[in-house]
């Protein structure tokens, strides 16, 4: 089987995005289907276009994206795409197309070529980019446009052949408006690269781990407030470790400011999971601190289950009634607090912290729920079980 996956990212990259399908596909491709990966290069990823190899699956960054907020480039995005896999699709002819989204600009370009070729193509929803650009745009013709670029692309959707959402909240949410050929294949961890370790000593600090990109809609700068509270009242043995891409020199400058450059660490961008996997184990939490938005009320972040296939128990900022919370609060791995607050998450920091049998407990549990509900090896083979009764 050839199958072509679409990813609007200068692949491979850090994120979940990629953690997603690159896990797909290399396990896919070990099974011996013929993979390739369809990206796209900008101008601060121009080292990535072109062709390259991850394991035994081609990668092709070669859709220019201009990462502008705007319809006029959004437009331009998406024709761009499309006349690029126009001619790929021409000249690979795979068997089946998955295109995953967000992004949604080329995610589109991609599904209009496969439409026009009569290839047949799956869409893999990650996240609900449509409200999310509607959330963004400024004034009312903009946010008319995004608007209308939902409405065309539930049409696009509605040609696939199977819709895969990451979420039961997202498959509730497509299904409601009008999409009915919806299945349930969830992120998850790989959990035999991601699992418990008992190396910890006595009498170390308190290590909170974060992972994935630093700014936007991730409020580290909360934690380090969070976190300077907790040291003004006496509890100078917590720290804060951070891996990913983005914004951290604001947060180290912060931290600075605040006399913390002692309590929190970068740990640099890290690409190799054993060694992302090996940070986590060294720590007692990990955090997920989004912001106030509510359209993250159904999203789940690869992390949560990176977090949990560590044995960590998960300290998260989200609305009460946010799938994450529920998610959190029904199998007892963690402990909320409502975004954007520093001082109650300082408080949940401090009870999880005065809590150890608790933090051993959900740190158990956490395993559990990977090892049962999310394990990725058994989602890839769903999820190609799916793409295989198709053809």
């Amino acid at each position: 089987m050839k199958v072509l996956f679409f990813l609007g990212f200068p692949n491979p990259f850090l994120g979940a995005a990629w953690t997603r399908i690159g896990f797909f596909a290399d396990q896919w491709s070990k099974n011996g289907h013929s993979i390739e990966i369809l990206g796209i290069f900008n101008y601060t990823s121009l080292k990535k276009r072109g062709a390259r190899r991850f394991g035994k699956v081609n990668i092709f960054n070669l859709i220019f994206h201009i990462g502008v907020n705007s319809p006029s480039i959004f437009i331009l995005n998406s024709l761009v795409s499309f006349i690029i896999s126009m001619v790929f699709l021409l000249a690979r002819r795979p068997d089946i197309v998955i295109i995953s989204v967000p992004t949604g600009d080329t995610g589109i370009g991609a599904m209009m070529a496969c439409k026009l070729m009569r290839v047949r193509y799956v869409i893999d929803y990650r996240d609900e980019w449509e409200n999310y650009a509607i959330n963004l745009a400024s004034g009312k013709s903009g946010k008319l446009f995004y608007s209308a670029i939902k409405k065309f692309a539930t049409i696009l959707y509605a040609g696939g052949r199977t819709i895969m959402a990451v979420t039961t909240n997202f498959e509730k949410s497509l299904i409601e408006r009008g999409l009915r050929n919806v299945k349930l294949v969830p992120n998850g961890a790989d959990i035999q690269t991601f699992k418990p370790s008992n190396i910890r000593k006595k009498g170390e600090a308190f290590v909170i781990f974060y992972s994935g990109s630093i700014g936007g809609y991730y409020r580290l700068d909360i934690v380090v407030r969070a976190l300077k509270r907790l040291i003004d009242k006496g509890l100078n043995n917590i720290r804060l470790v951070i891996a990913g891409a983005g914004e951290i020199q604001k947060i180290l400058n912060l931290a600075k400011k605040l006399g913390l450059s002692n309590h929190v660490k970068y740990a640099g961008s890290i690409y190799d999971k054993s060694k992302l996997a090996s940070l986590m184990t060294k720590a007692d939490a990990g955090i997920i601190p989004f912001d106030d938005n509510p359209l993250w009320k159904n999203a789940i972040p690869a992390k949560f289950y990176e977090y949990c296939a560590c044995g960590l128990p998960v300290i998260a900022t989200v609305h009460n009634d946010s799938h994450l919370q529920e998610l959190i609060e029904k199998y007892k791995v963690g402990v909320t607090s409502p975004p954007c607050n520093e001082e109650k998450l300082a408080e949940a920091i401090y009870w999880l912290y005065e809590n150890k049998p608790f933090r051993e407990i959900a740190g158990k549990r956490a395993r559990q729920l990977i090892e049962e509900k999310f394990d990725r090896s058994k989602i890839a083979k769903k999820c190609l079980n799916i793409i295989e009764n198709m053809l």
